[in-house]
């Protein structure tokens, strides 16, 4: 099923969606999670994200640059787009097939949709959350990919193809552990049962 393009995209010619379990909490809840959401928290993640950041890495060890400390990536890497109600939306711009993924620093969402360098595609992160029967929530995550060129298209294509299977379980593994973390903290805020010491 073909979904339209985010509004902060002109097109798209990659994407990838997944659904969560229904989940009992309302959708503010939900996104207040996805918000705080580390991805590294995750040994599964962390560890696939450190192989994808080893080129970089191996390329600063034999470069004669001084090195300089970067920040390990995760959401907060993405630049916000949106939040709202039921939906937040995070950007992000780069040349992804390069070693170093080529980001490009955007400080907002007028900045990402003015941007205009064909040599680099923008992609669009965005977790929804729909409303189920029984006070339950979806919440899904969708990636949406922009290659302006056909030779931006060709350059981003290898690299989806070497990526998509990492990228699917990670973002099953993000979904199903801010399910958790939810579960968690609502049993953690019960009070005490009063049962005890009767």
């Amino acid at each position: 099923m073909t979904t339209a393009p985010p509004f902060f995209l002109q097109d798209y010619q990659f994407s990838e969606r997944h659904d969560s379990e229904p989940m009992a909490f309302t959708a503010d809840a939900i996104l207040a999670k996805v918000e705080t959401f580390d991805m590294r928290s995750d040994w599964v993640t962390d560890l696939l994200l450190t192989v994808r950041e080893w080129p970089t890495r191996l390329q600063g060890l034999f470069s004669n640059k001084s090195p300089q400390a970067k920040a390990a990536f995760g959401l907060h890497t993405f630049t916000l787009l949106q939040r709202s109600s039921n939906e937040l939306s995070l950007g992000l711009v780069g040349k992804f097939w390069r070693p170093d993924m080529g980001l490009v620093a955007i400080p907002d969402v007028a900045a990402f949709k003015a941007f205009n360098d064909h040599s680099a595609a923008k992609l669009v992160l965005r977790f929804q959350v729909t409303e189920r029967p029984g006070n339950t929530c979806i919440l899904r995550t969708e990636t949406f990919i922009y290659c302006p060129t056909p030779r931006t298209k060709r350059l981003f294509l290898p690299y989806w193809i070497a990526i998509r299977a990492a990228s699917g379980w990670i973002r099953k593994r993000t979904l199903k552990l801010i399910h958790q973390q939810l579960a968690k903290d609502a049993a953690e805020a019960r009070p005490p049962s009063d049962s005890q010491g009767k």
